[in-house]
């Protein structure tokens, strides 16, 4: 899939790699939820796609997943994480997930 043909979607920002790494340097991947309604269609597809970009090598020291859900409703998180178990455990990419929960 390239970038260019989902370029409508990418530009929405429903997820993004930072670059940045996590302790087993493991890659960074942000989910910022918003008060707008998500639609879990166009995440699914921005998900497969930044999911696609890393290298072998790089997918096998797993993810770190940050959903924020400050700005969003209980349900559209936990919609999101059922999706990440997906992705994640049933889609055979190899990855853990550790979710951890903060409320303020």
């Amino acid at each position: 899939m390239e970038a260019s043909v989902i370029l409508p979607i990418l530009k929405k920002k429903l997820a993004f790699l930072s670059g940045g790494k996590d302790r087993r340097s493991g890659l960074i991947l942000t989910i910022p939820l918003c008060l707008e309604q998500t639609n879990m269609d166009e995440l699914s597809v921005t998900l497969d796609y930044l999911l696609s970009i890393p290298s072998e090598k790089c997918k096998a020291r797993g993810f770190t997943v940050i959903v924020d859900g400050r700005k969003s409703q209980w349900n559209v998180v936990k919609t999101v994480v059922l999706m990440l178990q997906v992705i994640f455990f049933l889609g055979g990419s190899g990855s853990g997930l550790i979710f951890m929960f903060e409320f303020v």
